[in-house]
């Protein structure tokens, strides 16, 4: 992708706004302010000197965001796909840096979540329903000074809206295709002249994107005589059946002080991940296709499945956040507790035989954290933040495979089992802080630094192979490893604002991510752990409102230097069975451009577009087998390589316009296309595991006055044909993707 292509939107938005000025009507109608708290401090996102975007409770709803994947369609940079395999496991990227396509849960993410204040340790179930929070906001690049575990590629703040005072709530029914019934409720209101609560339900239910209906061809073969359809279970594929409580309490007996709760409960009965086998063209046939005479079904949403998946999820989390004025500033604390039991079983080979199967993997995380900080003003240029940071994060996992014998030349009955198990433990402590001083009117200096401490204890069984009968005979050898790390972050920004509606911003920030261990090692010796990576990232931003606060123009250039990268490179052992292995394998520098615009032409027409741009290039790579003769053409070759998943150019555009109703209201009309260039899917880039260009486009009609709503709404209206991984094992898999799907809602608030 050519830095040119990139212009072709940018320029004449800068060169050319003096054009809409012109076609702007005089009127209220002004740009949606969201205050975000990407500093600690309650600001508005256009006075905060930090690529971000800001999505308010409205924006979501207008876009009919479900879950926090789909905010990945709103910023650009930023990838949000979970990886499939395990559903939910949230494998994110911003600007280039991510964990991979893998599912390794010792590993940390690289994108923080944050949900009321509390950093998500685990990726495990991260695919975080987005309801009733007020504010969405995605932080792009290193945040090394304010967020929790030190964040190295970004993070995503969702913070629930506190209680209000006075008595109302809102109510909302939606169904739509594949079975969908979605029931919200909220109500709130003051208990007390000290005491409010909230309490917000929402009940879904989704019969999901796949369906089994034991599709496919079958022809007669040595192993498949009859050649018959072996008649496996029929059944829907990543449903979703989930009920989400959030209880939310606040306690203010004076100015000065005042104590929140948030509360969450999240329970899903869900189904597996959708692993769809499909057949390359032009390639050799499969060796199922070989052996049992199967061609998969063509639709990309018809699968034949002969194990009936599952994913079941139970979440319960606590925040309590307490801020008292003290002296010339607010001392806050936030204390977090966060409990999670994940179960899951998967046909991987997407097949009607059992050839690769993750039956009965079970898994417990919990964690617990603390932050108190001090933000203090010195005098009206001069103020600061201090503040100290603890987590202690546990998670307990097993998991199982089940392979065909013919991976070892065996018969295909004659199957392997696969155990292996651990415990890691986590604790981080940190302390920051960070001085905003303006010494002119128009020039302001943050200067900021963090030291963080990871400390992991790791007692793991390896994967290997079962003894007995099924997964009976499985090894309970222990291997128990610690290491620690220590890391110092800092971060210096310069601000210049000519007006209020303008400004720019120049900054030097460090990201780090924690060493980290591989428990799917195939050996003790190959467990790590893995050193800690390290981001240098420099920014230059621009965030301007002209025309009377009609036309929003948010730019922002960055260029990282990425060391001690982890990448995960895949293996196989002696049996056939697939390996991941974990590795400080490369360096590389990432330039990259982001623009966020808006425009309101009329009172009637509001446009949107971002635009993404990332150029990412490694400067080493080493031990990567490429298929070269020595190491040096091996490493040579791998230079080249692209990052995985990560799309060198992205863009999505949105348009509404509104219709008023007399008094009765508002018709509004909402279009929005997210186009992705295609990228690789896996380390080496192999061209079989590529996706495609693509482009996704969503539409909406809705009426809402100041009680009702009423929406109609499609999701991948042209059916998009795309995915988030492709793997191979005994034939092409892939897993992800979108169908199209449609809806109506009708809400009233009160």
């Amino acid at each position: 992708m050519k830095l040119s292509r990139l212009a072709l939107f940018i320029v004449p938005a800068l060169t050319g706004y003096h054009t809409p000025l012109a076609l702007a009507q005089s009127s209220n109608v002004t740009l949606e302010e969201v205050v975000v708290t990407a500093t600690r401090r309650a600001e508005s996102a256009q006075n905060v000197a930090v690529a971000l975007t800001a999505l308010s409770s409205q924006s979501l709803e207008d876009a009919n965001v479900v879950d926090i994947t789909d905010i990945g369609f709103l910023a650009p940079n930023v990838q949000l796909q979970p990886v499939s395999t395990f559903p939910g496991f949230a494998t994110f990227t911003m600007r280039g840096i991510g964990t991979g396509a893998n599912s390794i849960r010792t590993l940390d993410p690289a994108v923080n979540v944050m949900v009321d204040g509390m950093v998500v340790a685990t990726q495990i179930a991260g695919q975080l329903d987005a309801f009733d929070y007020e504010a969405v906001e995605v932080l792009r690049g290193p945040q090394g000074i304010f967020f929790g575990r030190n964040s190295i590629a970004g993070a995503i703040q969702l913070r629930t809206g506190k209680p209000s005072e006075e008595f109302g709530g809102r109510v909302k029914v939606g169904v739509g295709s594949q079975s969908l019934v979605q029931l919200e409720g909220v109500i709130e209101g003051g208990m007390s002249s000290t005491l409010r609560g909230k309490l917000a339900v929402q009940y879904r239910s989704f019969d999901g994107y796949f369906e089994d209906n034991n599709g496919g061809t079958f022809v007669p073969t040595e192993r498949n005589p009859s050649g018959a359809d072996p008649g496996t279970a029929t059944q829907k594929q990543t449903e979703q059946d989930s009920i989400f409580i959030k209880p939310t309490i606040t306690w203010q007996p004076s100015d000065r002080f005042d104590l929140t709760v948030y509360g969450q409960y999240f329970e899903d009965d869900g189904g597996s991940g959708s692993t769809q086998a499909f057949v390359v063209p032009g390639a050799a046939p499969s060796t199922t296709f070989n052996l049992f005479g199967y061609t998969p079904p063509t639709d990309q949403f018809e699968v034949n499945h002969d194990l009936v998946g599952k994913s079941d999820t139970e979440i319960e989390q606590l925040v309590v956040e307490a801020n008292w004025s003290v002296g010339n500033g607010v001392l806050t604390s936030v204390t977090g507790w966060r409990d999670l039991t994940f179960s899951s079983s998967s046909d991987i080979d997407g097949t009607p035989f059992l050839l690769i199967h993750f039956p009965d993997n079970e898994e417990e995380a919990s964690q617990f954290s603390q932050e108190i900080r001090y933000a203090g003003e010195i005098n009206d240029r001069l103020d600061f933040i201090i503040g100290g940071f603890y987590l202690d994060a546990e998670q307990s996992v097993i998991e199982r495979r089940q392979f065909s014998g013919l991976t070892a030349g065996r018969d295909h009955f004659d199957y392997n089992h696969t155990q292996g198990a651990f415990t890691q433990d986590v604790k981080s402590t940190a302390v920051f802080g960070n001085v905003r001083w303006g010494f002119t009117d128009t020039l302001t200096l943050n200067a900021g630094i963090r030291f963080s401490r990871e400390e992991k204890d790791l007692s793991v069984t390896l994967l290997t192979l079962c003894t007995g009968e099924g997964f009976n005979g499985c090894s309970n050898d222990k291997t128990t490893v610690s290491d620690d790390w220590s890391n110092t972050s800092p971060r210096v920004a310069l601000e210049y604002r000519p007006s209020d509606e303008l400004m720019f911003w120049g900054s030097w920030t460090r990201g780090f991510r924690s060493g980290n261990y591989n428990a799917r090692a195939p050996s003790i010796a190959a467990l790590g752990p893995a050193d800690p990576e390290q981001a240098d990232q420099l920014e230059i931003g621009m965030k301007a409102d002209f025309a009377d606060g009609r036309l929003r123009a948010n730019i922002t250039g960055f260029f990282t230097i990425y060391d001690e990268v982890q990448r995960i490179t895949n293996d196989l052992d002696a049996l056939g069975n697939p390996l991941q292995l974990l590795n400080n394998a490369a360096e590389a520098e990432i330039p990259g451009i982001e623009a966020e615009f808006t425009w309101i032409p009329t009172d009637r027409l509001r446009l949107m577009a971002g635009i993404g741009w990332i150029d990412p290039e490694y400067k080493k790579f080493t031990g990567v087998d490429m298929g070269a003769e020595t190491v040096q053409e091996n490493e040579a070759l791998a230079k080249e390589l692209e990052f995985e998943r990560v799309p060198d150019f992205e863009y999505t555009v949105t348009g509404e316009y509104t219709v008023p109703i007399a008094d009765r209201g508002d018709l509004i009309f909402r279009g929005q296309y997210a186009w992705r260039e295609g990228f690789y899917t896996d380390t080496i880039n192999r061209p079989l595991r590529a996706i495609d260009d693509y482009g996704i486009l969503d539409a909406s009609v809705r009426f809402e006055n100041e009680n009702w709503r009423v929406s109609l709404w499609g999701r991948n209206l042209t059916e998009e044909n795309y995915a988030d991984i492709i793997s191979v094992g005994f034939n092409y898999q892939q897993f992800g993707g979108q169908a199209r799907t449609y809806g109506v809602e009708v809400g009233y608030r009160f």
